[in-house]
């Protein structure tokens, strides 16, 4: 079956998403992107969803949302994402504490 959405990543993005996965930088769902989008360059190794899922303890639907989200959004939008919901995270749980 052809891919719909192809990622294809530049090399400051390579570097940014190998830099992610070998200090372990973020929380797990970011670094679990970072591995599944690095699997997932068509410059790279190419791998399919199926072995991207496989892999790294996921299914093949979020590897395909990922790649989807990448494509649409960019590089910079994906992250962000993450980064509001680790915010939002934070703000929950310093709301809990003031109510304690």
């Amino acid at each position: 079956m052809q891919k719909k959405y192809i990622v294809r990543l530049s090399k400051r993005e390579r570097e940014l998403l190998e830099e992610t996965v070998k200090k372990l930088k973020g929380g797990g769902q970011k670094v679990r992107r970072a591995q599944i989008l690095l699997k997932a360059d068509a410059n790279g190794p190419a791998w399919s969803d199926s072995r991207i899922a496989e892999a790294f303890g996921c299914r093949r639907q979020t590897v395909e949302g990922i790649r989807q989200r990448f494509v649409e959004a960019g590089f910079q939008e994906t992250w962000r994402e993450s980064n509001e919901n680790i915010r939002r995270l934070k703000r929950c749980l310093t709301e809990s504490k003031r109510r304690s």
